[in-house]
C-alpha cells in the first residue's frame, strides 16, 4: 500500500494541525446532533481531553501520506455519537487526516505508537511550543506494519484493524494470495458501444440504481471482467448496495467488505474482487482475493481433473426440467477421463452430423469457474447441488468443497488423451 499512496509536503499537514488544535481553543466541549442505535434524532454533548499525533509526521517525515492523530473524549451527556459525527462537529471535513480514538497505547487504529508526541492537553496550553519540538528529519518515512501487504489504505475498507491484521496473516501463511490491478485513467473511460458485448449491456443497464460514484467503476469493472472472467455472466441483484458477481468472481464497491470466514463453503467463488471508490489519494483500483496454495480447498482440489463438453473454458450446460417444480435448474456434466466425455458426445450426436462440440478439461482451483457456472454438477453416479437453488430444487444439502473434491477424478485417474 505505501508504494501506491499519495504523499504530500509535511507543511501541509502542519496547517491542519494548527487548525485542529485552534478549534480546540475555541470549543473543548460541544453539543453533537446525530441519530442514536434506533434512528433517532438525539444531541450529546462531548469533550475532548487530549490529542496526540503519531505516525510519520511525529517521526518528522517531509512527506506523508496523511497525518495520524490520537484524540481521547469525554462523554457529557447522551448516547455516543459515531467518531466520524464527533471529527466533523469538532473540526469540519479535513482530508487526509486519520483520527484513532484512545490513548496511543491503546487507541481504535489496532496500534501501538510509542512515538506519539502530545499536542493539545486543555485549552490555551502551548500546542505550538509542541508542533515545533518535532523537527524535520530528512530520513524519516513511513514505520512498516504488520498489514503493509494489503495493497489498500485501512480507510477505504468497512473492515477493522483486527480483521486486516488476520488477513495479512493468511497471506503471509500461503492460504490466501492477491494481486491488486491499478486502474488507469483510460480504464474509467466508457467502453466504446461497439465493443459493449451483450453480456456486458446488463451491467450498464442496471447501473442508473447504483451511487454516483459507484457508476464511474462500472467502465474498469467491465474491461476487468473480460480479463478474469470473459464467460462469467453479471449478477446484479444487489447492485444498488455495491455488491455484484461476475461468473466465479464476488465484486464489492465503494467501502468494501470481506465475508468473516472468507471462502468457507463457498465451490462458486473462485475470487472477491474490492473496488474502492476513486479518490485523489488513492490507490485506485482492484483488490483481487484468492485462496492461496496452502488454503485447504487448493489442497483439496490440487490433484483434481475434470473433462466436460464444449471449449475455451465454456461448457455446454443442460436446463433439467421436473414436471413438480415451477422452475429449471441449469446443470453440469464432468467425466473422468477424455474417452467418457467422447462417448457421451457421440451419444448426444445420435446421428445428427450437424452436431459438433469441443472437450475441454479443467484442473484445481480453475474448476470453481465452472462451478459457478451452474447449479448442479454430475460427477459419474453423484449429483451435487452447489447453489441454494440446486439445492432447493433437489431438495438436499448443498456440497461441502470436501464432498465435490473427493467426488473428481484424482489426475492419475484420468486418460493422457486431450
Amino acid at each position: 500500500m505505501a508504494a501506491l499512496e499519495k504523499r504530500y509536503p509535511r507543511e501541509s499537514f502542519t496547517k491542519k494541525l494548527e487548525r485542529i488544535c485552534q478549534k480546540l481553543d475555541e470549543a473543548s466541549t460541544r453539543t453533537i446532533a446525530h441519530k442514536d442505535f434506533f434512528n433517532k434524532a438525539v444531541t450529546s454533548e462531548v469533550e475532548i481531553t487530549s490529542l496526540w499525533v503519531v505516525g510519520s509526521y511525529a517521526r518528522g517525515a517531509l512527506i506523508c501520506g496523511d497525518i495520524d492523530l490520537v484524540l481521547e473524549y469525554r462523554l457529557v451527556e447522551g448516547p455516543h455519537p459515531a467518531p466520524r459525527r464527533i471529527t466533523k462537529t469538532f473540526f469540519g471535513a479535513l482530508p487526509y487526516v486519520s483520527y484513532y480514538f484512545g490513548k496511543p497505547e491503546s487507541s481504535t487504529s489496532g496500534v501501538v505508537f510509542p512515538d506519539a508526541i502530545a499536542i493539545w492537553t486543555e485549552p490555551d496550553c502551548d500546542w505550538r511550543a509542541a508542533i515545533d519540538s518535532i523537527k524535520p528529519v530528512p530520513s524519516a518515512s513511513r514505520a512498516a506494519r504488520e498489514t503493509d501487504s494489503i495493497p489498500l489504505r485501512p480507510e477505504q475498507l468497512y473492515m477493522e484493524p483486527e480483521g486486516l491484521k488476520a488477513l495479512a496473516a493468511l497471506e503471509k501463511e500461503g492460504v490466501l494470495e492477491w494481486e491488486f490491478v491499478e486502474f488507469a485513467a483510460a480504464d474509467l473511460e466508457p467502453v466504446p458501444t461497439q465493443e459493449i458485448s451483450e453480456r456486458d449491456r446488463k451491467l450498464i443497464r442496471v447501473a442508473h440504481y447504483m451511487g454516483k460514484k459507484s457508476q464511474i467503476l462500472v467502465p474498469a469493472m467491465i474491461r476487468l471482467m473480460d480479463r478474469l472472467n470473459p464467460l462469467g455472466v453479471w449478477n446484479t441483484f444487489e447492485s444498488n448496495r455495491g455488491r455484484l458477481g461476475c461468473g466465479a468472481t464476488a465484486l464489492r464497491l465503494g467501502r468494501p467488505s470481506l465475508p468473516y470466514n472468507l471462502f468457507d463453503s463457498e465451490p462458486t467463488i473462485k475470487q472477491y474482487v474490492l473496488i474502492p471508490h476513486i479518490s485523489a489519494k488513492g490507490p485506485n483500483g482492484a483488490w483481487i482475493i484468492r485462496r492461496g496454495p496452502n488454503h485447504p480447498d487448493a489442497q483439496a482440489l490440487a490433484n483434481r481433473h475434470a473433462f466436460y463438453l464444449g471449449g475455451q473454458g465454456s461448457p455446454e450446460t443442460i436446463a433439467y426440467r421436473d414436471r413438480s417444480k415451477t422452475w429449471s435448474t441449469e446443470m453440469l456434466e464432468l467425466f473422468g477421463t477424455h474417452e467418457e466425455a467422447k462417448d457421451f458426445a457421440d451419444m448426444l450426436k445420435d446421428g445428427n452430423d450437424s452436431w459438433e462440440t469441443d472437450i475441454g478439461r479443467a484442473e484445481g482451483l480453475d474448476l470453481i469457474s465452472l462451478f459457478a457456472l451452474v447449479d448442479v454438477v454430475e460427477i459419474g453416479d453423484h449429483q451435487l447441488a452447489i447453489t441454494h437453488a440446486g439445492a432447493a430444487y433437489f431438495e438436499r444439502d448443498m456440497a461441502t468443497m470436501e464432498e465435490i473434491a473427493a467426488a473428481l477424478p484424482l489426475a492419475t485417474q484420468i486418460s493422457a488423451e486431450a
